[in-house]
């Protein structure tokens, strides 16, 4: 797949209270959805809907690069599937869902397939909010074979994420001919989070289930996960691990 000469984004959203519900879209030169938190586009609904094989990120929550400013609240994101049907991305620079500038969103009961980069480096996260997020509710999710999974922030940064729940997902890399691996579940300068309830077993060389990172990551609860891979502290994070299990 080639970036061609389709639409850059199919559906751009830059107004309140948007729903969409039981459509596919496909084979976008950008991203299938773009939602603007920089015109403060809030209660954003898509629920029971296809996206598939984009050219950069399926679902794009874009944010001006000055803080404390506009954002996007109360998304929903529900019941859907984000998938590259050639079993790997086009190239590096893709996602399922990549939000910016976002408070109080819910991405809940989704399936995301193939979120693999083919060449160059790894890719973005099959879902990931950051650069300034907050309260982000990840809730009942299914990953597969995605080089990176669930990721709250990016990066040593005080203004990444705040809080937020990863909840009852699964996540599994089985294969091994996609030529990058990461994390399951990442946060990164995420304080206050909690990660519960999860499964993430990856099949792949990379070493960690789990992953806090950063010393703004504090006040994190970690628990009742079950993991094939190591459940990591880097980079002076702290968080309180309790009831987490290894599984074969």
């Amino acid at each position: 797949m080639k970036k061609s000469r389709s639409p850059e984004i199919l559906i751009d959203v830059m107004a309140n209270n948007i729903s969409i519900t039981g459509i596919t879209l496909t084979s976008s030169a950008n991203h299938l959805i773009q939602v603007r938190a920089e015109k403060n586009a809030s209660n954003f609904h898509l629920s029971s809907s296809i996206l598939q094989d984009s050219y950069e990120q399926m679902l794009k929550v874009s944010g001006a690069l000055s803080y404390g400013r506009d954002y996007s609240e109360n998304g929903i994101i529900e019941n859907c599937v984000f998938e590259y049907t050639d079993s790997i991305g086009p190239q590096y620079y893709i996602g399922g869902i990549d939000a910016h500038r976002s408070k109080n969103w819910t991405v809940r009961n989704n399936i995301f397939r193939n979120i693999a980069s083919p060449s160059k480096q790894i890719a973005e996260h099959a879902i990931h909010f950051w650069n300034d997020s907050y309260g982000t509710q990840v809730i009942g999710n299914t990953i597969i074979n995605s080089d990176r999974g669930i990721g709250f922030g990016l990066g040593n940064s005080s203004r990444q994420h705040h809080g937020g729940l990863i909840e009852n997902n699964v996540v599994i890399h089985t294969n091994t001919h996609h030529p990058f691996s990461d994390t399951g579940i990442a946060l990164e300068s995420s304080p206050n989070s909690i990660v519960r309830n999860n499964t993430v077993l990856l099949y792949t060389n990379y070493p960690n289930a789990i992953e806090y990172r950063f010393s703004v990551t504090k006040n994190v609860i970690i628990e009742n996960n079950k993991v094939n891979k190591q459940i990591k502290r880097r980079d002076n994070a702290t968080a309180v691990l309790s009831a987490n299990e290894f599984v074969d």
